[in-house]
């Protein structure tokens, strides 16, 4: 995952979001730069001063203190809102996955229907697509789909590459791919969507991925 995906907020001065370039993420209001470092470890450019090290979980826990996924800096109780432009598909059997003769497990074989936007309102997510375009832009005659679900019937939620995947009941998975926007975004600001809605129930999720697991708290 690029670094500006990874940190899509800056982890010392709470800018949203951070620029990219060259491999390496810039706060274009601090000035601060991130770049990668061996292992977990990134490399923190201050525009003045000597370099510093950090972990990508410290940072991740900065990011998520000034504010997380939101684009205010504080989220309260607000109704989430957001939306962002995607390659969407849908996963359509698996795919082997090989090394020298051998079977190293399974993939999903996604089928793409379409460029479009994604939108997180309150307790829905859709996605409306692009008119007649497909994946690359050319016209797909067909594939297009809309797709709606209110978030409690979804049922997993996880991250592959840059990609924000969605499976709801019946095993139906579903994948996101941002064009412009970080995919780590996404995934905190559904899985902050969902923990909100439980809540109200009195369920607490203790995991997401690869299923939704559920706790009581009262």
């Amino acid at each position: 995952m690029p670094i500006h995906h990874m940190l899509y907020r800056c982890p010392r001065c709470g800018h949203d979001p951070l620029d990219s370039h060259r491999g390496r993420a810039k706060c274009s209001s601090c000035g601060t730069q991130f770049e990668q470092g061996r292992g977990a470890v990134i490399i923190i450019r201050p525009p003045d001063g000597p370099p510093e090290q950090s972990t990508a979980s410290n940072l991740l826990a900065d990011v998520e203190r000034l504010g997380g996924p939101a684009l205010g800096a504080q989220l309260g109780e607000r109704s989430l809102f957001r939306e962002a432009r995607i390659a969407f598909g849908r996963a359509e059997g698996h795919g082997v996955i090989r090394w020298r003769g051998e079977v190293l497990g399974f993939s999903e074989r996604i089928s793409w229907k379409g460029r479009g936007t994604v939108r997180l309102e309150g307790e829905g997510l859709t996605f409306e697509p692009d008119q007649g375009t497909g994946r690359g832009g050319s016209r797909q005659g067909g594939l297009d789909q809309s797709f709606s679900c209110p978030l409690g019937d979804i049922r997993g939620v996880q991250i592959s590459s840059r990609a924000l995947q969605i499976t709801l009941d019946g095993g139906r998975l579903y994948q996101f791919e941002f064009l412009d926007d970080s995919p780590n975004r996404w995934e905190d600001l559904v899985c902050l969507a969902l923990t909100r809605l439980y809540a109200r129930t009195g369920q607490c999720i203790t995991e997401f991925k690869p299923r939704i697991i559920l706790e009581s708290v009262r």
